[in-house]
């Protein structure tokens, strides 16, 4: 079993997810970014060769359980699990008079199914570690309109992560961490809110929070928000 602490990253070589992936590297840890996309975990790797990369859906049961089971017998630990799911779900900004019911259960599963089946998946490595689980969630701005799919999602999320923060307490704790997505660029969220949310991701899975649980923190950028005022 490696003494070092194994972490993965659920799309992790999307803007944030990538952010994400550097941040928690430089901390000594492993981390394993998972995504569909091979050609974009190649350059990950080469961008940053302390991250490792895995083919897989993590919005496939199975893909995460194989994932899981790998991370088992090479490493016999896992430290924590960031479910961080695509920021724009199907149907987002759809109006709801055209909001196809397929989308729908589409963005449901997406955004709040996967991350119960990857948490109960990951619970036993996460138990033996005294591990967390971090869910990073997208959330629409206040103003923005037919915003019903992500407004559901993001709020089901949260409310997910306190209600697993008390029943997996004390083995494992859950964290959220809540981003606003700015409607123009992931090149502009990266400069005005990646950067914070990668640093917060990092700061709830290290030992220093073993005595925080159930946190929900809000990284926005001020400005931004003025801006949209």
């Amino acid at each position: 079993m490696t003494k070092q602490p194994v972490i993965i990253v659920t799309e992790g070589t999307s803007t944030l997810g990538a952010r994400i992936c550097k941040e928690i590297a430089a901390t000594q840890s492993i981390v394993i970014a998972l995504s569909t996309n091979e050609n974009e975990g190649y350059d990950l790797v080469a961008s940053d060769p302390r991250v490792r990369f895995r083919q897989a859906n993590s919005q496939k049961e199975s893909d995460v359980r194989a994932v899981l089971e790998e991370v088992e017998a090479q490493f016999g630990r896992l430290d924590a699990l960031i479910y961080n799911p695509p920021s724009t779900p199907p149907g987002h900004l759809t109006s709801f008079h055209e909001l196809d019911l397929f989308d729908w259960n589409q963005a449901l599963h997406q955004q709040l199914t996967a991350a119960v089946f990857s948490a109960q998946l990951s619970y036993p490595l996460l138990k033996s570690s005294q591990g967390a689980i971090v869910n990073v969630i997208p959330t629409p701005n206040e103003d923005d309109r037919h915003s019903e799919v992500l407004s559901v999602c993001s709020q089901g999320l949260i409310g997910l992560s306190e209600s697993l923060a008390n029943s997996l307490a004390p083995s494992v704790r859950v964290h959220a961490v809540c981003h606003y997505l700015n409607r123009s660029t992931d090149e502009k969220n990266d400069v005005n809110q990646y950067s914070d949310v990668a640093a917060m991701v990092r700061f709830l899975v290290s030992k220093e929070t073993a005595h925080i649980n159930g946190q929900v923190f809000k990284v926005t950028d001020r400005a931004l928000e003025k801006k949209h005022t």
